[in-house]
């Protein structure tokens, strides 16, 4: 009896082990959901819109999409979209600021819709250096520059605000302490801290921002729970807004009006 329970007690160690050796080798698959093939610009309902290509610091050659301020006086925002999403999604997304005479950066990403390569952290830092230094030598000032970062892209967005220090502002919506809780959260029976290579440490960088910040989330978040958000702004230095969706999911805070919400703290 003893010899049957150890055997059955090593087969499913055996078994534990391969899952967590398989999702170590796949973990970059399970992080990085692309949204689908390139967009087709003429589909967006925006007139001014552009293709924009960029080289990366380590050669790879990316495209996003652009549309510039109605005046030189109103920031451009430069948008770094969640999973599942690209371009296209982005610039829908954005209506209410283009039509409140926001410029937008939509920044599209290594290996997502129809851009080469495959994501990485330290490559989408990259690829995100690459499209705002484009924005500033295309003219553009950096205190008229804002990022938003949405889920994932809060990632390269907390990042890119301990770069450039004189940002317009920095917007966060539903975005995570880093992605090691996140991953925690939904895999409690995995070692997270010592198998992700990919951490996305926005706790720990959230306090050097020297940016006006808003975190936008909903207390109803499956993906990432509202508790991350809330960690982070507490962490984060003042001047802060937050915005708390009651009711809101991790995909669905536009339908609470979120961007007007927003609009009206970034016209304050």
């Amino acid at each position: 009896m003893m010899r049957k329970m150890l055997a059955i007690i090593g087969a499913v160690v055996l078994i534990y082990i391969a899952l967590i050796g398989l999702m170590y080798f796949l973990q970059r698959n399970l992080m990085y959901i692309a949204g689908g093939d390139k967009p087709s610009l003429e589909a967006i309902p925006v007139a001014g819109v552009e293709e924009v290509v960029v080289q990366t610091g380590d050669d790879f050659i990316l495209y996003s999409w652009y549309k510039a301020p109605s005046s030189q006086q109103k920031p451009t925002i430069v948008w770094f979209h969640g999973n599942a999403s690209h371009v296209g999604m982005t610039f829908t997304r954005a209506l209410p600021y283009l039509k409140a005479g926001y410029g937008l950066l939509a920044v599209e990403y290594r290996g997502y819709a129809g851009n080469p390569g495959a994501p990485t952290e330290q490559g989408i830092y990259n690829d995100a250096r690459a499209f705002i230094g484009w924005l500033k030598q295309n003219g553009t000032e950096e205190n008229n520059i804002i990022l938003y970062g949405e889920s994932i892209g809060s990632g390269p967005a907390v990042q890119m605000a301990t770069e450039f220090s004189s940002l317009r502002g920095l917007i966060l919506e539903s975005p995570f302490t880093s992605t090691v809780d996140a991953a925690s959260f939904h895999y409690p029976f995995v070692p997270a801290k010592w198998l992700l290579k990919d951490r996305y440490e926005n706790l720990a960088k959230i306090k050097n921002i020297k940016t006006p910040l808003i975190i936008a989330y909903g207390n109803k978040d499956r993906i990432i729970p509202h508790t991350l958000g809330e960690k982070l702004f507490e962490a984060a230095p003042e001047p802060k807004s937050l915005i708390l969706i009651d009711g809101g999911d991790h995909n669905d805070l536009d339908g609470f009006g979120l961007a007007d919400k927003i609009i009206s703290l970034l016209s304050e």
